[in-house]
């Protein structure tokens, strides 16, 4: 628990530097809308360009690297995705934060959503975007009001973080 909340504290303090750097415009926030200009034109899909590029910098600033997998919920793999887990490898600290990204059809996306609702994910709305995140209930670590872990679906792809707000730091949308 206590690196989960070591975890938490790092992302609030990169949470802090990633509100500083919206407020100067250097960078929209995720609405779930694709960008006007996709980020799939810049390059292949990597841990660093799903996410925002100052972002990334910082993470390799502190010395940390990414592990690199197929993107999966539960049991399902979606093999054209990508599920990055950054920590400090070289020190062996389990501190760490998770990303991820995969395209999904509207069938995976039905599929996916129920068996997350199937499993205690509790679901959340906000127009055309569907969050799922686990039950604090259940896992144990969070504080009321707090998001763990959370998926968030749009049309054609869906992205996961560590923490709900996380998400705002993944900007790739394919």
């Amino acid at each position: 628990m206590r690196a989960r909340r070591a975890l938490l504290g790092i992302g609030a303090a990169v949470a802090v530097t990633f509100t500083l750097t919206a407020c100067t415009g250097s960078a929209a926030p995720n609405d779930g809308a694709a960008p006007s200009e996709p980020a799939s034109a810049s390059g292949p899909m990597t841990c660093e360009t799903i996410l925002r590029p100052s972002f990334a910098e910082q993470l390799a600033e502190l010395g940390w690297s990414a592990q690199q997998s197929p993107f999966r919920i539960g049991e399902h793999e979606l093999a054209e995705g990508i599920q990055c887990v950054w920590g400090d490898a070289e020190h062996a600290t389990d501190v760490a934060q998770m990303y991820g990204w995969a395209p999904v059809s509207p069938e995976q996306t039905a599929e996916l959503q129920q068996y997350l609702e199937d499993n205690g994910w509790l679901r959340e709305e906000d127009g055309d975007v569907v969050y799922l995140t686990e039950d604090p209930d259940v896992v144990g670590y969070l504080e009321e009001g707090e998001y763990g872990m959370t998926y968030q679906f749009a049309s054609g792809w869906v992205a996961l973080a560590d923490t709900k707000e996380s998400l705002d730091l993944i900007t790739w949308r394919g």
